[in-house]
C-alpha cells in the first residue's frame, strides 16, 4: 500500500472510532481516497522491498534469521497499524535516500539490492516531500522502469 493510502485509512478509522463514541459524527461511506499510477508504482516498490528481504532473511542462518525477521523485517512489515505501517514506510523512506545514513544496509545487506533500495527510496522521496519551490516529482511508469531496468534483468 502506498503512504497516501496509509494516511486515508488512519483517518478514516480514526473518524471510524469517533462515531462508535459519539453516534452524531458521521462517517462517509467511502474513502476519500482516489488512487493515481503513481500510488500502485509505490505499492509495487514496498512489494519489491518486502521480497528482497525475505530472500535475505532465506539465506541466512537459524539464529541469524531470527534476529533479521525480529529487528528488520518484522520492524517494518510485522504486525502494524495503518498508521504504524506509514511511519515504517517514511523511516524506510528518509534513511534510504539519505544516503550518509548506514541503516540501509544493515537492512538490506546485498551492494546491489541496498544500491537499487536507496534509488528507489529517493524516488519515492521526490514523490513525497515537496522540493523548496513546493512542486513533488510524480512516480511515473517510465521513472520505475527506469530504477528495475538498471537492477533487473531477465537472467
Amino acid at each position: 500500500m502506498s503512504i497516501p493510502l496509509l494516511r486515508a485509512l488512519t483517518k478514516y478509522y480514526k473518524l471510524a472510532d469517533k462515531a462508535a463514541k459519539a453516534p452524531g459524527i458521521v462517517v462517509p461511506s467511502e474513502l476519500d481516497f482516489v488512487p493515481g499510477p503513481q500510488d500502485d508504482l509505490e505499492s509495487v516498490i514496498w512489494v519489491l522491498i518486502y521480497a528482497i528481504m525475505l530472500h535475505h532473511q532465506a539465506t541466512l542462518r537459524p539464529s541469524d534469521k531470527a534476529d533479521y525477521k525480529r529487528d528488520v523485517v518484522d520492524r517494518f512489515y510485522g504486525d502494524l497499524s495503518y498508521s504504524g505501517l506509514a511511519e515504517k514506510r517514511k523511516i524506510m523512506m528518509y534513511e534510504g535516500s539519505n544516503f550518509s545514513a548506514d541503516e540501509p544496509e544493515e537492512w538490506i545487506p546485498d551492494s546491489t539490492q541496498c544500491k537499487w533500495f536507496r534509488r528507489a527510496m529517493t524516488l519515492l522521496a521526490g514523490h513525497m516531500k515537496p522540493s523548496p519551490d513546493g512542486s513533488t516529482t510524480k512516480i511515473t511508469f517510465d521513472t520505475f522502469d527506469a530504477l528495475c531496468d538498471e537492477f533487473i534483468t531477465d537472467e
